[in-house]
């Protein structure tokens, strides 16, 4: 009983020293994918916005990041003999442990759970698929990894540079006449500068 009640005063004591941060977030992101059946793909320029919080310690110099984010992605892909201007949108949700060398640098690193909401696509004479969703379906869910580094030396922002790196593949197997079941290899890779406003 009474080590349950030393947990407890110390579970209180850590909380109330912990600093919860709440904040917005907007950048900016260049677009690609990456895989063995990515080598004529081109980059797009996209953006991402959303909400933002922070869980730190006073005492360490470790702190964890979540972000809730709506990503818009651009970039082209070429299927078969077709090139496709692909855009999609995403929710977003990185969670990133963040250490900080210096006060005002810090390093970020961590899993990022992606949801796909919708695709769209143009051709080469920007008229617009209609049925591209069924000619190469999305997967529902993305795992990604999110490397960065960045700078609070602003008050109450910080701005930092991520890549994000796809471990999973963007669009689902299809369906090949005659073949069967085929698997796309093409997995999301982002270069992002973006920026939170702390509350």
């Amino acid at each position: 009983m009474f080590k349950k009640i030393i947990l407890a005063a110390a579970l209180a004591a850590t909380a109330s020293f912990a600093q919860l941060s709440f904040g917005v977030h907007a950048g900016g992101d260049i677009d690609n994918i990456w895989g063995d059946d990515t080598d004529n793909s081109e980059s797009g320029i996209g953006f991402n916005f959303g909400g933002a919080i922070k869980f730190s310690l006073p005492l360490l110099p470790l702190t964890v990041e979540a972000n809730v984010l709506a990503d818009m992605r651009n970039y082209e892909f070429e299927y078969g003999i077709t090139d496709y201007s692909v855009t999609q949108w995403n929710i977003d949700i990185p969670v990133l442990a963040r250490f900080s060398p210096l006060p005002i640098i810090f390093i970020e690193a961590g899993p990022q759970f992606s949801f796909n909401i919708s695709q769209s696509a143009e051709d080469a004479s920007d008229d617009e698929i209609k049925n591209f969703d069924k000619l190469l379906p999305m997967n529902s869910f993305e795992f990604d990894l999110v490397f960065g580094l960045g700078t609070g030396i602003i008050p109450f922002v910080d701005v930092d540079f991520r890549v994000v790196l796809g471990m999973t593949n963007i669009y689902d197997d299809i369906d090949v006449p005659l073949v069967g079941s085929a698997e796309i290899n093409a997995s999301n890779l982002q270069f992002v500068l973006g920026a939170t406003y702390w509350f």
